[in-house]
Parts: C-alpha cells; structure tokens; sequence
C-alpha cells in the first residue's frame, strides 16, 4: 500500500475512536512519507500521532511528535504549520497540568491565527486556551473563551467544534458553580455527538451530564451516565478521561456515604492520574481521600492528606483545588465550624458560586 492509502485507513480508524490502531497506522505512513522525502505527509502523521498518543494519556511521548512536528516546519518554511504544532505542544502540557507552558505555546498559535485570519485554526486554539485557564482555576475566563471559540467557527459549519466547545462549556460552567447551564451545555453536546456518532465527544457529555446530575443530589442519574461514558472510554482505551470519571463516581459514592465504594473509586482513579502524570488529577484523589478519612472519624489522616494537596496545588498554581483544599483543612480544623454556610473568600476571589455546608463536601 502507498502511503497516502495508509494515511486515509489510519484516519478512518481516527474518526471510529480506534485510536491504537489508528496509532499504528499513522506511523506506517509516516515512515513511508520519510523514504520518499514527503516532508508535509511526515508532518501530517506526526501531528496525528501526538493527537492519539495524547488522547491516550501518553503526555511526554505526544509531545515529542508534536516536537517533532514543529522541527519539520522549519524546512517547510510554513508559519501556519508551525503555529499548528505549537497548539499541539501546549495540549500535551496541559494535559500533564503545566498549564503556564501550554498558554505559551497557544499565544504564540493565537497570534498567528489572528494574523493570517485562519478561523478554523483560531477556534481550535481559543478552544484549547479555554481549558488551560481551567486547570489554572479561572473558569470565567474558560467560559469567556469558548464563548468566542464558538462565535469564531460559528460560520464553519462544524458540528465537532460547536459539540467539544460546548462540553468544556458544561465544564467550566459546573466548577464555576452554575450547575443549570452546564447540565443545558451538556446535553446540548450530547444531541450534537449522538447525530455525528462521535463516541469520545458523546463519551465526555455523558460524564459531563452525570457529575451536572450529581450537584443536583440525583445520585442515580449520575451513576447511570458515569457507566455510559467508562464503557466507552474503557473501549476506545481512553485513560484520561477514565480517570476523572472514576473520581466522580467516587465523588457520587461519597455523597451518598458509601465510604468503602468511595475509597475504591478515588484510588482507581489515582492510578490513572499516575499513569498519566497529572499532578491535578493526583490533588482531586486527596481530596476525595481527605473526606473518606474525615468520615470514618479519622481527622488527623484527613487533615495530612489535605496538607498534601495544599502542597500540590500551590505548587502547581492551582487556584481552584487549593480553594477546595483550604476550605475542607478550615473546617476540619476547627476555624469554621461554627458555620453551616461556607463560601471562602479564595471562591469570591475567583468568581466561583459555590457554597459549602459541611462534610461531605460536593466538590464539583
């Protein structure tokens, strides 16, 4: 087979969210595009291969072709090329939560986009930038961002872009506190992803609709989504994902006080947040992990484990999961208990409705 035939399988693989042998594909045909000096047909594989790799929670290795990527370009001689890979590199740092890196990237992309007037390419970043500014803990100024992503490619006609805007939308508008218009963006996504069969778009609205479930205490709904998305996401080997959905499921054990299921939950996911070096992941696992301990009566666990995520999201510059962190260390602790009501100025600071009234705490 030629190359651009291995190419075309390898994308029909994509679109079906086959992403191993997708993987595989897409590095045959780049090895076929390098012995005939097809520079432009190696780049394309090496961008393809960064999106599997990355969908697939392989971070550093993703980064590495989309590196890889960025270094043809300069033989290329193709600013627009070289902006793409730059997005790319800042998916896979945010993915590992250096969310400070992947803005750099995305600025250097946004600039050019802005510059050239590529629409398609300035949706995606905006898109992109969006999420890194929700691993920072500012999800209005997530919200503001994909609302311009979706007014951008509102004349590209694509339903894959309006559905992801959409879901990172239903995110940035649950851990904002506004769990109304996540559930609506969620399921606005989920009618969008049901009519193209995208399964990871339609995977991510199911999660997405079961953690808006669970902040409205329907704790059966959400765990009938939550199993919708894993079975997916277990076929299509999505790690990533799975990850934050176990922890929600764990989250959704914790509020209905089933401890044990909780603990299992929480640590099935800090496996994935391990495998994947995603050091937010590894925060929301101590935090889920601090409350099982404050449960059962075990305040001193509870309170080292919170040390820990202090520490973590300090460190990472977390703002959000260190508010969490704050807020359930100060209530343990003693400094609020006298309240029934806690909203913490950390949340006013950021512009996060949220309001906590003891232990267990929903953390959204």
């Amino acid at each position: 087979m030629q190359a651009e035939e291995i190419y075309s399988e390898a994308e029909r693989l994509r679109r079906r969210s086959r992403y191993p042998e997708a993987l595989r594909a897409f590095r045959r045909a780049r090895r076929l595009f390098a012995k005939k000096a097809d520079r432009e047909g190696e780049f394309i594989c090496l961008m393809a291969m960064g999106d599997m790799l990355r969908m697939s929670g392989r971070y550093r290795d993703a980064e590495k072709n989309y590196s890889e990527a960025h270094d043809l370009t300069r033989k290329l001689r193709s600013p627009s090329l070289r902006a793409e890979a730059e997005t790319g590199i800042g998916l896979s740092l945010r993915g590992r939560g250096d969310w400070r890196g992947a803005l750099s990237h995305f600025r250097k992309a946004k600039r050019h986009f802005r510059k050239t007037g590529d629409t398609e390419g300035l949706a995606f970043v905006l898109w992109a930038e969006a999420g890194a500014w929700r691993y920072r803990g500012m999800p209005g100024k997530s919200i503001a961002l994909l609302k311009e992503a979706l007014k951008t490619g509102r004349g590209l006609s694509s339903p894959e872009l309006e559905g992801y805007c959409l879901n990172a939308l239903g995110g940035a508008s649950r851990v904002a506190g506004l769990r109304h218009l996540s559930l609506l963006y969620y399921r606005k996504a989920n009618e969008i992803f049901s009519e193209t069969r995208d399964r990871f778009g339609l995977a991510y609205s199911f999660c997405g609709m079961g953690n808006a479930e669970r902040m409205y205490g329907r704790y059966q709904n959400a765990h009938d989504y939550f199993r919708k998305a894993l079975r997916v996401y277990d076929r299509i080997g999505d790690i990533v994902s799975s990850a934050y959905t176990l922890w929600s499921i764990g989250q959704t054990y914790l509020m209905e006080g089933r401890l044990l299921m909780a603990e299992r939950f929480f640590n099935r996911a800090d496996e994935r947040f391990r495998q994947t070096s995603d050091t937010r992941g590894r925060a929301y696992h101590l935090l889920g992990l601090s409350q099982v301990h404050a449960l059962r009566g075990d305040r001193k666990a509870a309170l080292r484990l919170l040390e820990r995520t202090i520490r973590i999201t300090e460190k990472g510059n977390y703002l959000l999961e260190n508010c969490h962190a704050r807020t359930i260390h100060d209530w343990l602790s003693g400094r609020e208990s006298g309240l029934t009501d806690i909203r913490p100025a950390c949340y006013n600071r950021l512009g996060v409705r949220l309001r906590f009234r003891g232990l267990p705490f929903n953390i959204p």
